[in-house]
């Protein structure tokens, strides 16, 4: 089921070889109640500083990162249900936001919808 990882163990480590620290954070969904979830933000502040020093600066995070990899992962045809087991969410509304659609794949999509009517 976890094709060799053990889940009972951490994938990404901190530089002593801990687990990222945790913290409860809460946000609104769509339909305006209150979530609570898990966040690394040392973590996510790691990733920023790589895309920084790989020269990408302002508008790429861990979160831009996490999308292109849900949409490369639904471009190859891997199914939602994939995608969002992966990237650790319990509710398709939490996995939407990653999303992106390419504008090449947004026009073949209304051309085929065009192509219908």
């Amino acid at each position: 089921m976890y094709r060799g990882l053990m889940p009972q163990t951490c994938l990404i480590l901190t530089h002593k070889g801990g687990p990222y620290e945790l913290s409860v954070k809460r946000r609104t969904n769509e339909a305006g109640e209150l979530v609570d979830y898990l966040a690394a933000d040392s973590l996510q502040s790691y990733v920023t500083g790589l895309y920084r020093a790989a020269g990408l600066g302002r508008g790429y995070s861990s979160h831009s990162g996490r999308r292109t990899f849900a949409s490369r992962l639904l471009a190859q045809g891997h199914l939602l249900d994939t995608v969002q087991l992966l990237l650790g969410h319990s509710h398709f509304d939490h996995i939407s936001p990653y999303l992106e659609v390419s504008k090449r794949d947004f026009r073949e999509a209304c051309a085929a919808l065009d192509s219908l009517f």
